[in-house]
């Protein structure tokens, strides 16, 4: 039975192929449900008597795309209409523009549109402001999606051209969730993403690919996906998902067959109608469904209304206006046919259609902008159309040439389906070989013989995209792989695939077309400093900013996107100023890549100014608000956090300011980091804010903020003398909170001596008197009694190290807070502390060592097991060589035997399963002779003096 028989015969007892016209036989049609043999007729009625022609598809078929110019190069219609926000059609002089090369997208956000003038009523209105839509929707069209074709071929034979959709602006929040999310599985209904294919296009071993929440489709087919219809003819035709049956059903046909439209579109309605039938009202209700529909077909009415009063000519079909052709997702023709039609099943739609009509089509903001194969790929979470686009687009090409109606820039290449098997296998084989999987010629040959074999046993006219890759997982895998999976890296094989079949192309839009300025403005700084966003490919760039002036001017554009939430990149390695990271490297490494998610975070921008830098003055006018408590806007790529304002979240907006370029601004943050170090009481946020600052001084040539230096240094010396006013907070640190006050001295002492060297040149270097200040308030509160155990232990050694505190001091006071009569919690609390602060004293100091092993030795038991989880902890400061010295001295003053001290017992699996077992086994026979008790096992025994 061909494909387009069992589009008629395989489901819910057997639906004429062909429905609506002369050619389908009375035994099919009496299989076929009375619904559907209504719609049938009524979409013959609506041609004759209104010269409404629909054109049903499934977005990006090629199939479909070779149809749909058949028929309008034969019907010349006066006007085509396309399932798409109505708000798109003034974008049709850019789509139409020679210089647009797809894979592009009309881009929607949420919001955006206007109700005003749509006659949906203030209901619909009031319900969509209340739902206040997030995010984008993406309308994307390649070069084989039938909308795409239609445009063009409607346009080359003089068609009115429009977009008849709901505004996406319009649509509830809710109705634009689903437009990005997956329908759960279903029982028995196969997957759609990856399902059969184990993720072999892809290149890698798992078969689902998690959707992008921020690439939200606006031409779902989440339904025919999951329509049990569907599912069943599935298993029917032994198809793996209802990709495979589409395939088989439409895709599989010769060239020839496909501009054969009237019998194509009458399949594909039939195909579709039946999916349409698995949903009940209330599900298209909630999802949008039903209002779309009602606005597309009002406006097909309206326009084969005014045609017809334009231009009446008697004597020809919908008065002589001349034909018009529906171009929208397949899903929909059967609600539209039987709203138009006046059937009865119809009414769900026209009820929803107001009294006065839409009124003027809805001028909500849209733009266009570049797309790419990866997000048009229904295996990588695409929600709509066919997978593997990279394969479709060369199969479209390849029906064209066939057919003789490729452009003169597109005939270079194989000639019909047939042809195409054999180069994408060949492709293929290439890919993998240049990647380190090699494929022989045999490989390649025995691959062609059993895609074709597949074929003919699938009874399809040549081999389709399912049959090629089963070719492939049989005739190219080896037993080293290839193909790839969760964790691992290399493969070529896979990668190769990908590359065939999921393409890598990127579209492009023509200069001044309905792209935003701001999207604009950044192509032009990103093109400006070299980096490459011709196509969607992720790229890494090593920078040598501190020395190279073209390194830091392209260090800069990719800082300014990073912090506005562009997405285009990320420092991978070398410096971060803005955290405070790496700032001793010399070289960093970002990586970048063009997507289109980038264009649509530019657009979702927009608001904030038409360049670049406008759009960063108001991120960081937002960042200061939201740190000064005047603001409520989150801030992108700022980091600085949430809530009041804090030295360390200043001194980062400072840093992020100096590095984005933008040091004219500094002087208002400047001035609120002043007033804050005046009122910040966290000394740990003023010291780690006053070294982010040191670091920025010392970079201030690769940041081109010499003209900031001293203002930089004024910064640092007013954070030393807060922090001279704030270290006596520290002697109340609670326990709970030591490790972090520990810390803070850490950073201060280097802080200290970091300022101590910095400056102009001048002996006493960044604010002396503030360091002087530091240091005799640490003095002070060393030396006080009261001081929290482990912040004095930490002061001591720092106090040592630093040539304040003589060794005797050490000593004594190590002695004292070890004695035999201390608390021996306060003893290890203060023990820790010095072991934080300068681990090595233990291994350096031999009175220290002495005073220490004398203070555990004099540990009752019960005391000892006490603080040994924290003992343990403190002598983890210490690096691996000095805990092998240490346990070595520890074992010559014990008298253990050195050679047993890193002594390292390897047992496998089943010596711990033996070990266990015998473990049992005597605590059984311990239990059985009443000594229980000895191992605290079930039955022990208590009490004391009994045995």
């Amino acid at each position: 039975m061909s494909g387009a028989a069992v589009t008629g015969a395989a489901v819910s007892g057997g639906v004429a192929s062909n429905v609506g016209t002369g050619r389908r036989t009375d035994a099919v049609r009496e299989l076929a449900p009375e619904r559907l043999r209504a719609a049938a007729d009524a979409v013959g009625r609506l041609r004759d008597e209104r010269g409404i022609h629909f054109a049903p598809v499934r977005h990006h078929s090629p199939a479909c795309a070779v149809a749909v110019r058949a028929a309008i190069e034969e019907l010349r219609p006066a006007a085509v209409l396309i399932e798409g926000p109505e708000e798109f059609t003034r974008l049709i002089p850019d789509l139409l523009h020679e210089e647009t090369r797809p894979p592009i997208a009309v881009l929607s956000l949420g919001g955006s549109g206007s109700s005003a003038g749509s006659g949906a009523g203030s209901g619909a209105r009031a319900r969509a402001a209340e739902d206040e839509p997030a995010g984008a929707g993406f309308y994307p069209l390649a070069s084989f999606s039938p909308e795409w074709v239609a445009l063009r071929a409607g346009h080359a034979v003089g068609a009115e051209l429009a977009f008849v959709d709901r505004s996406f602006g319009e649509r509830s929040a809710a109705e634009q969730a689903l437009a990005g999310s997956a329908v759960p599985d279903q029982e028995g209904v196969p997957d759609q993403e990856g399902a059969g294919d184990g993720g072999i296009e892809n290149g890698a071993g798992s078969g689902t690919a998690r959707p992008d929440p921020f690439a939200r489709t606006l031409m779902s087919e989440r339904y025919l996906a999951h329509s049990e219809a569907i599912a069943a003819l599935a298993r029917r035709l032994g198809c793996r998902d209802h990709d495979e049956v589409w395939d088989q059903l439409f895709e599989a046909r010769p060239s020839a067959e496909l501009t054969d439209w009237r019998t194509m579109f009458d399949d594909v309605f039939a195909w579709s109608a039946l999916a349409r039938l698995d949903y009940e009202e209330d599900v298209l209700a909630g999802d949008g469904s039903l209002d779309r529909e009602a606005r597309m077909a009002a406006r097909i009415a309206e326009t084969v209304d005014r045609l017809a009063a334009d231009r009446p000519t008697a004597g020809t079909a919908g008065g002589g206006a001349g034909p018009v052709l529906v171009v929208t997702g397949a899903f929909h023709t059967l609600a539209l046919v039987e709203a138009l039609s006046g059937a009865p099943e119809g009414a769900p739609v026209r009820d929803r259609q107001p009294e006065g009509g839409f009124g003027p089509p809805t001028q909500g903001e849209a733009w266009l902008v570049r797309y790419d194969h990866e997000r048009l790929d229904g295996l990588r979470g695409y929600g709509a159309g066919m997978p593997s686009p990279g394969y479709y687009e060369r199969l479209h090409a390849a029906h064209l040439r066939e057919l003789g109606l490729a452009p003169e820039s597109a005939t270079a290449g194989p000639v019909g389906a047939r042809a195409l098997a054999t180069e994408i296998l060949v492709d293929v084989a290439r890919g993998a070989a240049g990647r380190g999987h090699g494929v022989s010629l045999p490989q390649v040959g025995a691959a062609a013989e059993s895609a074709v074999r597949l074929a003919e046993l699938r009874e399809r006219s040549f081999a389709c995209r399912t049959d090629l890759l089963d070719a492939v997982r049989s005739c190219y895998v080896q037993d080293d792989g290839g193909v790839g999976g969760p964790g691992e890296p290399e493969r070529p094989l896979g990668l190769a695939i990908a590359e065939v079949f999921g393409g890598r192309s990127l579209g492009d839009v023509p200069p001044g077309s309905a792209s935003p300025p701001l999207v604009r403005d950044v192509r032009d700084r990103v093109r400006a400093v070299r980096l490459v966003i011709d196509d969607s490919v992720p790229r890494t760039t090593r920078l040598y900013a501190r020395r190279t002036a073209s390194h830091r001017a392209k260090r800069q554009v990719l800082a300014l996107l990073d912090f506005v939430g562009a997405g285009f990149g990320q420092l991978v390695s070398g410096p971060d100023h803005v955290a405070g990271r790496g700032l001793g490297l010399i070289t960093e490494e970002w990586q970048y890549c063009w997507t289109p998610l980038v264009e649509a975070r530019l657009v979702e921008l927009v608001h904030l100014g038409a360049t670049l830098d406008a759009v960063a003055v108001a991120r960081l006018y937002e960042a200061e608000a939201r740190l000064a408590g005047t603001g409520t806007g989150a801030t992108a790529g700022a980091g600085t956090g949430a809530g009041a304002a804090t030295v360390d979240a200043l001194a980062r907006l400072v840093a992020q300011t100096l590095v984005i370029g933008m040091g004219a601004h500094l002087p208002r943050i400047v001035s609120l980091l002043r007033t804050t170090l005046d009122t910040d009481r966290d000394l740990g946020s003023v010291v780690s804010g006053a070294r982010r600052l040191l670091g920025l001084w010392h970079a201030r040539v690769e940041l081109g903020a010499e003209e900031h230096a001293r203002e930089l240094l004024d910064l640092v010396s007013q954070a030393l003398a807060t922090a001279a006013y704030l270290v006596s907070d520290l002697g109340r640190t609670r326990a709970e909170d030591e490790d972090a006050a520990i810390g803070t001295l850490i950073d201060l002492r280097s802080l200290l001596r970091d300022a101590a060297a910095a400056g102009d040149g001048d002996e006493g270097g960044t604010g002396g008197e503030s360091r002087t200040a530091v240091v005799r308030e640490l003095a002070r509160l060393r030396d006080d009694r009261s001081t929290a155990p482990a912040v004095a232990g930490a002061l001591l050694a720092l106090g040592f190290t630093d040539g304040e505190v003589p060794d005797d001091v050490l000593v004594t006071r190590v002695r004292g807070a070890l004695t035999a009569g201390a608390d021996p919690g306060t003893a290890v609390r203060f023990l820790g502390g010095v072991m934080r602060a300068a681990p090595d004293l233990i291994l350096h100091t031999p009175e220290m060592f002495d005073a220490v092993d004398d203070a555990l030795r004099a540990l009752q038991g019960d005391a000892f097991l006490a603080v040994l989880p924290d003992l343990r902890r403190a002598f983890t400061w210490l690096r691996p060589t000095e805990t092998h010295r240490l346990a070595k001295r520890v074992a010559e003053r014990t008298g253990a035997r050195v050679d047993q001290v890193d002594v390292r017992v390897a047992l496998s699996e089943e010596d711990l399963a033996t070990g266990l077992a015998l473990d049992q086994e005597l605590a059984a026979v311990l239990e059985r002779d009443g000594l229980a008790h000895w191992v605290g096992g079930p039955g022990a025994d208590t009490t004391r003096g009994e045995a």
